[in-house]
C-alpha cells in the first residue's frame, strides 16, 4: 500500500514538472533540458523512471553567459530563468564580482517530505558551493521545506567547458551533466 502511494506521488510530481516546462518555448526547453540534471535527494531509484522515498527533487540547470543573447531572440521563458540570466548583467558591484569568470547555476527544488535544504551541500565538478556563491537573497528562499514547498536559488561556480562531463552531487544524490557544445 505504501509503495502505491509513493508511485502515485511520483507520477503527480512528474506531471507537475511537465506542466511547469510548458511555460518555456520549445527552443528554450531543448536548451534547458541539455543543461539540466535532476537529483532525487535521499531517493531510492527503481528502474529509470521510478523514485521512492525521496525527500525532494533538485533540478540543477547550468546557465552559461551565452544564453543571455538568446533572450533577445525569444523571451518566452519562466521567471526563474530570466532571474538567473539577469545576474550576468547586474549593476550591483557585489554581484558583478561574484559572477566574474564564473557560471550561474539555478537550483529548482520541490520537497516531497520535510527537507533541510542547504545549497552549500551542492558540489559541481568537485567544487563545493560556499555561502558566498549564493546569488539569491536569503529572504527569497527557504531552507526548512515542508512537503510541496518549491522554489529556486541561483549560485555561481567555476565555468564549465563545452563537451566535458561534470558530476553534480547533493549529499548522496549524483548525476552527470554532459556539457553541451554551445
Amino acid at each position: 500500500m505504501k509503495i502505491t502511494r509513493y508511485v502515485v506521488l511520483f507520477l503527480f510530481f512528474l506531471s507537475c514538472s511537465r506542466i511547469a516546462e510548458a511555460y518555456n518555448s520549445k527552443a528554450w526547453r531543448e536548451r534547458l533540458d541539455a543543461r539540466t540534471v535532476t537529483l532525487w535527494v535521499e531517493g531510492q531509484m527503481l528502474g529509470d523512471n521510478v523514485v521512492l522515498y525521496s525527500r525532494g527533487r533538485l533540478d540543477v540547470t547550468w546557465l552559461e553567459r551565452g544564453l543571455v543573447h538568446r533572450l533577445e531572440e525569444d523571451r518566452d521563458v519562466e521567471e526563474w530563468l530570466l532571474n538567473g540570466l539577469n545576474y550576468y548583467s547586474s549593476n550591483r558591484k557585489d554581484t558583478q564580482a561574484k559572477v566574474r569568470r564564473r557560471d550561474v547555476f539555478v537550483l529548482n527544488y520541490k520537497a516531497s517530505k520535510h527537507w533541510d535544504f542547504t545549497p552549500t551541500k551542492l558540489v559541481i565538478g568537485g567544487y563545493r558551493i560556499i555561502s558566498d556563491d549564493i546569488l539569491t537573497k536569503k529572504e527569497y528562499w527557504d531552507d526548512y521545506l515542508a512537503p510541496g514547498d518549491e522554489g529556486s536559488v541561483a549560485v555561481v561556480a567555476p565555468p564549465l567547458k563545452p563537451g566535458q562531463k561534470v558530476e553534480i552531487q547533493y549529499e548522496d544524490a549524483r548525476a552527470t551533466l554532459n556539457v553541451p557544445r554551445r
